[in-house]
């Protein structure tokens, strides 16, 4: 089973909505291996489920894959799910018949037995050639779009979208329209008889679980939310299947009348009962936990999601790892350089750190303030001019490290080694994609590594200032 994607904040918004397509092609592929096989009752919803989140992150993404899915290719998703929504209308109507197997009595069983062979027919009919004709297509789709997918990728990153706008502001500009359409059909549902804006409510919860899923290992808060967009998902669900079913019972109702299906009338009358009081302790549900004011704090929940995406978003992030070296590699003797001096301003919970850069003739000055530790930091760095840095450096007195820097292009990567003039120290770091990436050592620095010191507190540049 394809793994939940995670770490996706700090990709390019096209790399991060690509990710996520994939996966979810991955689990409908999965699915529709299960489909093929026959016999796994679950097979046809996780199709399904797979196909609804693919097509979600498509459009909720588009801006960001339009070069490679285009509205007609989304639509065409939706044909092949939709085309499979009978034999999971029917399973989920005959689950909830087996169910109310004690709540009718003899005489209303031949009524029961009308609604449920009826039922297989139209489960038999959605497994049977929609399933197949379902499958062909997606086989046919499942390549198409991961060659597309393929293609922006390589492109994407020869023009240098990687510069673009990161995945977490992507999401923190869609998160506010879908919880804002969400919130807009909730409140216009105020009886059982509000069917279509209870759906539409419906439609929106899921999208905006299906934008939430893929961040919630990254962002505190999310998973509570999901948890609260499930149980709503289940209570509409519920509704619209007892509303459903309610229907189709009526309708045979009607044409049992007198005749060979006279007999079936007690039982579908029975029925019909049963999901009336369904639907009203449903909807009594709905309004204790979600209609009115009740809805509230979720809401406010996921503006606080947006915020701190926002907040990400504008920060740079700062992915690294380093290694601690014997010494200097000789295939740096010789090459361009720069003197770095740099201290750090005391502060209880943020220390400021204050940079002169000397490069030939060149100087320029730098103040950054960064927030973590570890493999994964946030880092704010913004120019300064030398008159500031003259006013501050002061301030850093006892608390400064002095080195030279060598820096040295490898394939994607850039490694930068330390060589610190004021002791015997040298460190090398690299900066890389994501925390997932584990870079190879080049074959002139290898030699050289002692181990690598990532996550070694002593090894911190403010921890070694002095």
């Amino acid at each position: 089973m394809a793994r939940r994607p995670s770490s996706l904040l700090d990709l390019p918004a096209y790399a991060g909505a690509i990710r996520i397509a994939r996966f979810y092609l991955d689990r409908a592929g999965q699915a529709a291996a299960r489909l093929k096989k026959k016999g796994d009752e679950k097979a046809l919803h996780d199709f399904r489920v797979s196909l609804r989140r693919l097509r979600s992150t498509l459009q909720a993404y588009a801006p960001y894959l339009a070069p490679a899915v285009s509205p007609k290719q989304r639509r065409k998703i939706r044909r092949v799910a939709s085309g499979t929504g009978g034999g999971r209308d029917a399973e989920v109507q005959l689950a909830w018949l087996e169910g109310r197997q004690l709540d009718v009595t003899i005489d209303e069983a031949a009524g029961v037995e009308l609604v449920r062979e009826k039922l297989e027919d139209q489960l038999a009919a959605g497994y049977g050639n929609a399933v197949s004709g379902a499958l062909r297509k997606f086989a046919k789709l499942d390549r198409r779009l991961r060659r597309r997918l393929d293609d922006l990728e390589t492109t994407a990153k020869a023009s240098g979208l990687d510069e673009g706008r990161r995945f977490s502001a992507a999401v923190a500009l869609v998160l506010p329209d879908y919880a804002a359409e969400l919130d807009l059909h909730l409140s216009r549902v105020h009886s059982i008889a509000d069917e279509g804006e209870a759906h539409r409510a419906r439609i929106r919860g899921k999208r905006l679980r299906y934008v939430l899923e893929p961040i919630a290992d990254d962002v505190e808060g999310v998973d509570d939310l999901l948890e609260k967009l499930k149980g709503l998902q289940d209570v509409l669900g519920d509704l619209r299947d007892a509303q459903l079913l309610s229907r189709f019972v009526t309708d045979l109702e009607r044409e049992a009348g007198p005749g060979p299906r006279a007999s079936a009338a007690p039982g579908l009358r029975r029925l019909a009962e049963l999901l009336d009081q369904e639907q009203h302790d449903l909807f009594e549900r709905l309004r204790e936990t979600w209609l009115g004011t009740r809805s509230a704090d979720f809401f406010a929940t996921i503006e606080g999601v947006r915020e701190y995406l926002v907040a990400t978003g504008s920060a740079d992030i700062e992915i690294e790892r380093k290694y601690l070296l014997s010494g200097l590699p000789p295939a740096l003797a010789g090459r361009d350089s720069r003197c770095i001096e740099q201290g750090y301003i005391p502060g209880e919970r943020l220390h400021e750190r204050v940079r002169r850069v000397r490069q030939g003739s060149d100087e320029w000055y730098v103040r950054t303030v960064k927030v973590g530790s570890g493999i994964r930091r946030i880092e704010l760095q913004e120019d300064t001019d030398r008159g500031t840095f003259e006013v501050l450096w002061p301030l850093t007195r006892g608390r400064r490290v002095i080195k030279r820097r060598y820096r040295v292009p490898e394939g994607s990567l850039t490694w930068e080694v330390d060589e610190f003039t004021d002791r015997e120290l040298v460190l090398a770091e690299v900066e890389l994609p994501s925390e997932d990436v584990k870079p190879k050592l080049p074959d002139w620095l290898a030699p050289y590594v002692v181990r690598e010191v990532t996550d070694e507190p002593e090894y911190v540049n403010i921890n070694l200032a002095r």
